[in-house]
């Protein structure tokens, strides 16, 4: 800032110091196979925030950009969304920059408002002619997921069926050209196929007006497998659980704000799911092991209180199974 757009008086606006993240940066910028699903814990979202807008640049690695994104919807970090649209411009180049902008487009889409959503949609548009590998395909599908389009996929059928025609048409040119003809017949199709039907359910859920009956639902869907789909419904259901703590209706669930009322109902929820559980003699014994270390993970996660007999469970399987609802558990460090 030049010294004449200071107002008389007041002092050269000063940048806000870095606040250290070692484990956060080891994660985005040094991923390690074996944890690279599982993001930080206790962190606060306004220093992840932060983080990725700093740290985070159009050109940082494809690979680097995915954990970008896992960390981005696990704290809601929607103060990204001004700085990320941005990094859409429509100036691709190779392969990596299309599968950066549809990881780009998925951080808009999964966090935005109305107006951020309707922008990823038209973005989404956009690379659907681009897509061409397996890799993008897989990718451009789990954007359609995040997108919420469900069933509205016509375009996309229309690009999957052309590559599927083009690739057909080759088959017969050797080994790896029926390789990857054989391998995107037997997965692509059935991946949107299973992105359309899971979002029917997710469709069902967000109708429900009733916000008792749709925590019950939400988490029913992360607990248990009741409803199949399970890439697809249990990260969309974590999500959802989360957002039940920013307001009353899913139309107002728009921008990170947690409110304790709202937390305290999450975790009666959670605790009337708990007590479900317990009774339900359908459900076989490993199955209600996993699923109340779930509940109570989650219960801890939104600050409820847990007896000393419960935290005895979870001192029990600190080691078993990955929750997203949870500060603990296999490889998290708590």
């Amino acid at each position: 800032m030049s010294e004449e757009n200071n107002v008389q008086g007041e002092s050269p606006a000063m940048p806000t110091p870095e606040i250290p993240m070692p484990s956060l940066e080891k994660f985005i910028f040094e991923p390690d196979e074996y944890t690279d699903a599982i993001v930080p814990r206790r962190l606060r979202p306004t220093d992840v925030a932060k983080f990725l807008i700093d740290k985070v640049k159009k050109e940082t690695s494809l690979e680097s950009w995915r954990q970008v994104e896992k960390a981005a919807d696990f704290y809601d970090t929607t103060e990204v969304l001004a700085k990320y649209r941005g990094y859409l411009d429509r100036k691709e180049n190779n392969d990596e920059d299309i599968m950066r902008s549809m990881v780009i487009d998925r951080i808009i889409g999964t966090l935005g408002n109305a107006e951020d959503r309707d922008f990823a949609r038209q973005y989404y548009l956009y690379l659907i002619a681009k897509t061409d590998s397996i890799e993008e395909f897989q990718d451009l599908i789990s954007l359609h997921d995040r997108l919420g389009l469900g069933s509205d996929s016509a375009e996309l059928r229309k690009r999957v069926q052309a590559k599927l025609a083009l690739l057909e048409s080759k088959k017969e040119a050797g080994y790896q050209s029926r390789l990857e003809y054989l391998k995107f017949q037997e997965t692509i199709p059935a991946t949107l196929e299973a992105v359309e039907k899971a979002q029917a359910i997710k469709d069902n859920t967000l109708k429900m007006a009733d916000r008792t009956k749709r925590l019950e639902d939400e988490i029913k869907m992360y607990v248990t497998t009741d409803y199949g789909y399970q890439d697809y419904l249990l990260p969309f259901a974590a999500r959802r659980i989360r957002r039940e703590t920013w307001a009353p209706s899913v139309s107002e669930q728009v921008v990170r704000n947690d409110k304790p009322p709202l937390k305290d109902d999450v975790v009666k929820a959670l605790r009337n799911y708990l007590d479900h559980i317990e009774k339900e003699n359908s459900i076989d014994k490993e199955d209600k092991e996993s699923f109340k270390v779930r509940v109570l993970r989650a219960i801890r996660f939104f600050d409820g209180h847990l007896s000393d007999q419960e935290q005895g469970i979870l001192r029990e399987h600190r080691g078993k199974q990955v929750d997203i609802l949870a500060n603990e558990g296999f490889m998290i460090r708590s």
